[in-house]
């Protein structure tokens, strides 16, 4: 089944995000990890100035035109969805999340394959 131009650019985004990430000292262990309970786009390890080494779960937004903010994209809901599914990793893993830093971040990418616009990056606060 082919993908719609959507999915496409999508995959744009998330390829963007993991070679920007890898750029700024991530490294990259999964993507597109799904479970029933969600789905989470990128998971890095990155070395943080005040935990340490920290295990990533990275959304990433993209948005090819005028049709609104990535950062707003991110809301409640699925926030829920990313951290149902960041314990699932943990579990399926064996890491343990009491001793480990964990951070929830988005990558938020502006263009389309025909031209890359901006990217932003920040920590999706819990």
């Amino acid at each position: 089944m082919s993908k719609t131009k959507k999915q496409d650019i999508g995959d744009w985004g998330e390829h963007v995000a993991t070679q920007f990430l890898e750029e700024h000292g991530y490294e990259i262990i999964d993507r597109n990890f799904e479970v029933r309970e969600g789905e989470i786009d990128i998971i890095a390890w990155h070395e943080k100035p005040y935990f340490g080494k920290t295990l990533c779960f990275v959304e990433v937004k993209t948005r090819s035109g005028e049709e609104g903010s990535a950062e707003r994209a991110t809301g409640v809901e699925k926030i829920g969805r990313m951290k149902q599914a960041a314990i699932a990793y943990c579990l399926r893993h064996t890491i343990n999340r009491e001793d480990t830093a964990i951070q929830f971040e988005q990558v938020s990418i502006y263009g389309s394959p025909k031209g890359l616009k901006d990217i932003r990056q920040y920590e999706i606060p819990l």
